[in-house]
Order: C-alpha cells, then sequence, then structure tokens
C-alpha cells in the first residue's frame, strides 16, 4: 500500500509533493504522485521515466524538476546536496493521468488501490468551502487535503492539531504524532471546549488524554496540551502561529481559513480518517457514522475477553455461588433473588468471547470459550439438583415454570441481548449497561430450572428450561459475532484452516437456531391460542372501595362481591361492580352507586357497569 498524491497544475507542486513525501516517509510507504492532464476521454495512467521526457506533458517534467532540485541549505560541493532535499521521494512513481475530471479520476484510483493515504490540494485556497471540498467529501481512504503556499516543510519542526469534539481529531493526533515521532519535532494539541467555565479546562484535559489513548499516543513531552473555553476560538487560532503545519479533522468546528489569515505561511491540513471495512463498503452505500472502535478500545476488548473466556477458579466459584442464589430463588419464588444471580453469573464473557473468537477467525480462543460454557453448564445442572434435592418440598413455582416454556420471543432477545453485550464491552462508556444485557438474557437460571425440574421428575420443564438455555447460547454467541463484524472488531488474514473453522461453526449454531426455531414458533403459537395469563380486572383505588362498602352495607343482605376496571380492551366499561342480593336491586340504587364511582374518580364520563345476582348465597 502506498501513498497517493495528487497535482493538477504547477501552483500545485511545491504545496502537495513535500508533504506528501514526508507522510509516506512517516508511514514507511511507497509514493505514488499522479499528475493530471484534461483529456475528453480517460485513458490508461502512464508511469514516466526520465527517458520519457520526450513524451512527458508540462506538469510531470515540472514534478521531476520540483524533486530534483538540490538542497541550497548545505554547500554547492556537498555530494548530498541533491539527495537530502527530499529523500522521501528519490523512489516515488509519476504517473501522467488523463482524465476529464481530476477528482473523479483520483476517486478512482483510490478505489482500485485503497492508498494508506491520499493527499491532495484544496480546490478553494481561501479555505472558505473547505467542508465541501469533493475529494474530501467522497474519498473512502485516509486522506489530506492541504491549503497554503507550500514548500515551507519542518523548518520549525513545529506540528499543531485543532480539535473540536470532530470525529476525525483522532486521526489528525495520529498523524501529527507520527510526524513528530520521526522528525523529532513538537505537536501541541488545542481543544476548543463546546462550553464556558474553568471546570471545562479540566473536562477539555481529560478528552485530549482519552483522544490520544484512542488513537494509542502516549504522552510524552514533545506533545503539549491545552485548552480554550467556548467563544474563544480566535486565541486557538493565535497560538498556531509559528507552525509548519495545522492539521484540522474533517467537519471541525474550525476553519483553515481563520488559520490561514493567522499564520499565512503555514500549511493547513483537512484530514479525515477512513470509515471501517464492512461487507457493504464494495457497494454504492458508505456509512461513515457508524460505529467503530479505536486501536485501545480494541486491545482492552481483546484482552478482557481472552481472559474472560478462560476456565479458572474465579469463573467456577462465581458461578456455583449464582447458580446456588438462583436456586434458591426459583425455590422461594422469588423474582429478586433469581435477579440478583443474573448479575453474579460470568457465563456470558466465555459467551461473548466466542462470538469474538468467530469475528477474528481465532479457533483457539472458541475452544477456550466453549470449554468454559459448557463446564459452566454441568455445574450449573449439578449444583440446582444438589439445592432442589437437600430443599424440603416438591412444589414448582411460578418462576420455575415461566422458564420452562420458551417462545421464538426468547430466541430474539438472546440475539439482541448478545448484540447489546457485545457493543458494550466494545465501548468502554457503556460497559454498565452489561448487567442489564445479563438480567434480559437469563443464562443461569434455565439452567437451575432444568436441574429443579430433574430432581421433582418434572421432565417436561426440564426440557423446556434446556431448550431456553440453548437457544440463548447460540443466539448470543453469532448476535455477538455479527455485531463484532459490523464494528471492524477482526483479526489478521485468515488462513483456510482458520476460516473453515469460522463456517463450520457459524453453519453449526445456524442450524441450531433453525431447527430450534421450529419448536419455538409452535410454544408461541400455542400461547396465542390459549390466550395470554393476565387478570381479568384491575382494582379499584382504596378510596373509591371505601366509599363503595360505606354506602352499600347500609342496606342488609346487600354484597359487594367485585370490583375492578376491565383489562380487556374489548369491554366498553370503564368500572364493573357486581353485587349480591336476595331481592331484586332497584334503579336508582344502581344510579346513586355510579353517582359514586364517577364522584370519587373525579370523572362524570366514565362508563359504569353494575350487575346484581339476585337469590344469591354464602355458606359461613
Amino acid at each position: 500500500m502506498s501513498v497517493l498524491a495528487l497535482v493538477t497544475c504547477p501552483e500545485e507542486i511545491g504545496l502537495v509533493v513535500p508533504w506528501a513525501a514526508k507522510f509516506a516517509s512517516v508511514r514507511e510507504s511507497s509514493l505514488t504522485i499522479l499528475c493530471w492532464s484534461y483529456s475528453p476521454t480517460p485513458q490508461e495512467p502512464e508511469t514516466m521515466s526520465s527517458e520519457d521526457s520526450a513524451v512527458a506533458d508540462s506538469l510531470v517534467v515540472a514534478v521531476r524538476d520540483f524533486i530534483s532540485q538540490p538542497d541550497s541549505a548545505l554547500p554547492a560541493d556537498d555530494p548530498n546536496r541533491l539527495a537530502n532535499r527530499f529523500p522521501e521521494v528519490q523512489d516515488a512513481i509519476i504517473q501522467r493521468l488523463s482524465h476529464p475530471d481530476a477528482t473523479a479520476a483520483m476517486l478512482e484510483r483510490i478505489e482500485q488501490e485503497e492508498p494508506l493515504l491520499a493527499i491532495a490540494a484544496a480546490k478553494d485556497p481561501t479555505g472558505r468551502s473547505s467542508a465541501n471540498d469533493p475529494l474530501l467529501l467522497r474519498s473512502p481512504s485516509n486522506t489530506v487535503i492541504l491549503y497554503g503556499r507550500g514548500q515551507t516543510g519542518l523548518s520549525k519542526r513545529r506540528v499543531f492539531v485543532g480539535t473540536a469534539d470532530c470525529s476525525n481529531d483522532g486521526f489528525a493526533v495520529f498523524l501529527a504524532t507520527l510526524i513528530t515521532k520521526r522528525t523529532k519535532s513538537r505537536v501541541n494539541i488545542a481543544r476548543l471546549e463546546e462550553e464556558s467555565g474553568e471546570e471545562n479546562i479540566e473536562v477539555g484535559r481529560r478528552e485530549i488524554l482519552q483522544l490520544m489513548r484512542d488513537m494509542g499516543v502516549k504522552p510524552s513531552a514533545r506533545i503539549r496540551r491545552r485548552v480554550f473555553l467556548a467563544g474563544d476560538s480566535t486565541g486557538l487560532v493565535a497560538v498556531a502561529e509559528g507552525h509548519d503545519l495545522v492539521l484540522i479533522g474533517m467537519n471541525s468546528r474550525l476553519s483553515p481559513r481563520e488559520f490561514l489569515e493567522k499564520s499565512p505561511d503555514a500549511t493547513v491540513a483537512i484530514v479525515k480518517r477512513a470509515p471501517p471495512l464492512r461487507l457493504w463498503d464494495q457497494g454504492k452505500l458508505r456509512t461513515d457514522w457508524l460505529p467503530r472502535i479505536s486501536p485501545a478500545d480494541h486491545a482492552d476488548l481483546i484482552q478482557s475477553l481472552r481472559h474472560g473466556s478462560i476456565l479458572s477458579r474465579d469463573f467456577l466459584v462465581m458461578l456455583g455461588l449464582a447458580a446456588s442464589i438462583a436456586s434458591l430463588g426459583l425455590l422461594q419464588d422469588s423474582a429478586a433473588i433469581v435477579i440478583g444471580s443474573m448479575l453474579l453469573a460470568p457465563l456470558m464473557t466465555p459467551m461473548i468471547g466466542n462470538g469474538l473468537a468467530l469475528a477474528q477467525a481465532n479457533p483457539k480462543l472458541g475452544r477456550r470459550a466453549m470449554l468454559s460454557v459448557f463446564v459452566g453448564f454441568l455445574l450449573t445442572l449439578l449444583v440446582s439438583s444438589l439445592v432442589a434435592f437437600v430443599t424440603p418440598g416438591e412444589e414448582m413455582t411460578s418462576q420455575v415454570l415461566a422458564r420452562g416454556h420458551p417462545n421464538i420471543l426468547d430466541l430474539l432477545v438472546a440475539f439482541f441481548s448478545g448484540a447489546a453485550a457485545a457493543y458494550a464491552m466494545a465501548r468502554p462508556s457503556l460497559t454498565g449497561t452489561v448487567a442489564g444485557v445479563a438480567i434480559a438474557t437469563a443464562l443461569v437460571p434455565p439452567l437451575c430450572c432444568s436441574g429443579i425440574s430433574l430432581v421433582y421428575c418434572q421432565f417436561d420443564v426440564a426440557e423446556g428450561a434446556a431448550l431456553l438455555f440453548v437457544t440463548n447460547v447460540a443466539a448470543i454467541v453469532l448476535g455477538a459475532a455479527l455485531t463484532f463484524r459490523w464494528m471492524g472488531v477482526t483479526g489478521g488474514r485468515a488462513n483456510v484452516r482458520q476460516r473453515l473453522w469460522v463456517f463450520r461453526m457459524v453453519g453449526v449454531f445456524g442450524i441450531l437456531l433453525i431447527v430450534l426455531a421450529f419448536p419455538l414458533q409452535r410454544a408461541l403459537q400455542r400461547n396465542i391460542d390459549t390466550g395470554k395469563a393476565q387478570p381479568n380486572n384491575f382494582p379499584l383505588t382504596m378510596a373509591v372501595t371505601e366509599a363503595l362498602v360505606e354506602y352499600i352495607e347500609r342496606t342488609p343482605d346487600l354484597e359487594l362481591i367485585a370490583s375492578g376496571r376491565p383489562s380487556s380492551a374489548q369491554d366498553q366499561a370503564d368500572v364493573v361492580l357486581v353485587l349480591a342480593s336476595p331481592d331484586p336491586l332497584s334503579e336508582s340504587y344502581a344510579d346513586k352507586l355510579i353517582e359514586i364511582v364517577r364522584r370519587e374518580m373525579d370523572d362524570e364520563a366514565l362508563i359504569v357497569k353494575v350487575h346484581c345476582l339476585q337469590e344469591a348465597w354464602q355458606r359461613k
């Protein structure tokens, strides 16, 4: 992969070529310089060597002459006078590019070669319309657009980075520190905070440190950090004076025009980081807004999941304790205790680790994670069986029965939970949400239900709970793997054996989910046919009930059997009252009850139905 530079006119040579050479040097990459000339029809690019000078156009000759100029800072008799001016471009490839549109030709080359960096001069040298530069907007590669007079180089050995909560700020910091590391220069990173107030200065400093961490840049004496509060953009621009290069992220609130006016001798560059490679990047849809993961977070994610997927003593102890608590909570029919056990269980981590293994084609991590899941499955089943065996009573509680009849909705919950867990683990700011994912998925309670049901010989419930656990495992692993791939969390180039392992595992989990989908869908349809368990009526408030009872008790032998608000949307009434009386109930009495209800509920439009059961009796 190389650095690709575009030159469209002689005025751009002194700006583009030196900085393209510098970027190629710090990236340890080759350099290709494209010299564009207008042609009514696109032509194949021609590589121009010194022997081609007779057929080369004027721009190619100008670029070659510029590169071959001696270094005026060295004595005339110095043998390195010629080689030291641009040592990085001595082996540069110079190509003539004939095309009707320079930007379109550059984009075609970027598509073909996928360079490390694409460099060109701005279409608007004044910087007023920097955000609308066509190459910057449409380029799928890491791109640098240059403004300025050029030929200044790194004479002052100072690089400035202006940041202002822009998604490309990190790439600007990365390029600046890369340049300064190779050239022993200094870099100043300045941040413009959105809010005023002295407390935001410390916030800004931390944001710069986080930006450096995300890009894998360590603090050093050569890197200085400054924070400017809202409304002080002029102060930030003034600090950039005296620097050789000013880097700004694309779509930043900072304008290159302001820097050019304050520092006319500096080169101002707007940088854009390429979006991560995804499956749909091959088409026309390119989405820079999709989430990406920084190198530091990527390393933290891999490290945490590798350690969390190991079958360790801590893993077994915590899982055993979580299984004990879950089993006791299920036997006591306590939802709160069951939820607490979900938060303690470490079973989710190796499942997400298996998803990472699929995304990175890492069979070793996958086998380690699946071993932890399998041993955890056996341990949880054993612990729950022992707890059920030593606990008196053989009654199946509602908490146990609820997990014995899964349906297709549980599969979807597990899939999206796996995706949410993977996304949260890749984002340090979202790690607190993993607890919610653990509650939503509930991995340990279904296994404990299986163990309890086996001891109580309720095999149909045990089968359903085991089915729920297997569904959770398969869906979570696939959901996590797809999310990691979507975020660009992949490994190096996989060999044939690794790819074969990935295809085999994805096939196994996929077939498993398809097979499980049929009984789960039938279970959902059965629930729909039989109806959902829910109360017929919601209770009235204490004030309404007391007012009704107080009035009804004045009438001998009249009793309020039931009252409430119907739960079914098919019922036209807002409130239903059911009374029992040995004698017929007059309409005026019913009207009085309706009046009491409307008065207490402060709504004269309520529809109240009063039913009276005549000749009803109760044995005491």
